[in-house]
């Protein structure tokens, strides 16, 4: 990639990643940050996964383990949506080959996420 829209691209993918990284650190640290103030944090470590339908209403109450479980789900995100990044750059820079590369590894990934869920 080293046309100028290539350049962006590069760049557009390292903030994902950067930006990613630092959020999904942040919103940890909040989760770990409540459950200090409010007394609970050896449950964070006991904690059982919450329930998908659970996790936004324990969100809007801020609940500890709640918002941790958002920064993890974030962190582990921010690998997909650098893949999508990168689809989205390999089709601006009509480079069909890469795109269809990069589609292969997203699938592979929602494939396998979707096998380990059930």
């Amino acid at each position: 990639m080293g046309s100028l829209s290539g350049d962006k691209g590069e760049k557009a993918i390292a903030l994902v990643l950067r930006y990613g990284a630092l959020v999904s650190t942040l919103i940890m640290a909040l989760g770990i940050g409540l459950a200090l103030l409010r007394g609970s944090a050896g449950s964070l470590a006991a904690y059982h996964r919450l329930r998908p339908t659970l996790l936004l209403s324990q969100l809007m109450r801020f609940d500890a383990a709640a918002v941790t479980e958002v920064g993890v789900l974030l962190l582990l995100l921010t690998p997909i949506v650098r893949i999508v990044a990168a689809v989205v750059t390999f089709a601006i820079e009509r480079d069909t080959r890469y795109v269809l590369i990069s589609l292969g590894v997203l699938a592979v990934i929602l494939l396998s996420i979707g096998f380990a869920v059930r």
